[in-house]
């Protein structure tokens, strides 16, 4: 998803959904971005405003994006106290967009909202259809002239930096993740319980055993997403997070906070439209 057209405040979730990729391929829950690196998005927004100034279009510098529940914030933490009390409801968050679509915490269904307090909406109001692609075009324009400049490459399209910061995520999880000695260890002792509760699984990678117990409960759902079918699925999801979370407990302090470094990581892109840990749309 990198088309310029897309409404202001859901296209950094949209990307964030595909670029943020772990080594087994799927995606994976991030922080909310840092002091710093808001900061950061502070200063790339005033020199995108720049830019646009100069091809002739208005932009206000925006750093507001949509804020994460605090229930998502606490299981995404990797705090024991935190994601109990999530799993004890939302079990892994996938039946839960379905049975509690409005407390806005379900793993595939975050609702965006319609653009917010972004300060640009209104601009792009007043524009004419025709205008609002010119527009976009020449926001993606500047983005990727920024990107390039920053990085030293020459990319040509938001497609091709949303794949080359999915590979250079890849590449960051597989060194510091899967190959850090301690997570190796806890994923093993987290393999072993989950074995022992009668869970399949199939890698013992750190990125993978993450979400090895939830990613049936996320196929099952996308097999069949009636509500009422929802309900029995949540109830299954709820005690299978929960045997999960007994068994990775020690597992998700380490992991989580480590991955929540990666995504906020200076080495990622320096574009807030492709940085992965900007929401959480969709998980591993």
């Amino acid at each position: 998803m990198t088309n310029p057209r897309v409404p202001l405040m859901i296209t950094a979730a949209l990307l964030a959904a595909l670029t943020g990729c772990s080594s087994s391929g799927g995606t994976e829950a991030s922080a909310a971005p840092s002091a710093g690196s808001t900061d950061k998005q502070r200063e790339r927004e005033a020199q995108l405003a720049t830019c646009m100034k100069g091809k002739g279009f208005t932009y206000h510098p925006n750093v507001s994006g949509p804020d994460l529940p605090d229930a998502v914030k606490q299981e995404m933490s990797g705090d024991y106290s935190g994601m109990r009390k999530y799993r004890e409801k939302y079990g892994f968050g996938f039946a839960a967009s379905l049975v509690y679509p409005n407390d806005n915490v379900g793993r595939i269904s975050r609702q965006m909202g319609d653009g917010g307090d972004d300060p640009n909406s209104k601009v792009v109001a007043g524009l004419s259809k025709q205008q609002r692609e010119v527009y976009f075009d020449t926001m993606t324009t500047c983005r990727l002239e920024m990107i390039n400049k920053a990085t030293g490459k020459k990319l040509k399209s938001m497609e091709e930096a949303a794949k080359a910061q999915g590979e250079l995520i890849k590449q960051i999880i597989s060194r510091e993740i899967d190959g850090d000695p301690k997570l190796v260890e806890l994923a093993d002792t987290f393999a072993g319980c989950l074995k022992g509760k009668g869970y399949r699984v199939g890698s013992q990678r750190p990125s993978d055993i993450a979400t090895s117990t939830e990613k049936p409960f996320m196929k099952e759902l996308g097999a069949s997403s009636e509500p009422d079918g929802a309900r029995a699925l949540l109830q299954r999801e709820i005690k299978a997070a929960l045997e999960d979370l007994e068994c990775g407990k020690d597992f998700y302090a380490a992991y989580r906070p480590k991955l929540n470094e990666v995504y906020n990581n200076d080495r990622l892109l320096p574009d807030e439209s492709i940085q992965a840990g900007t929401t959480m749309m969709v998980l591993e």
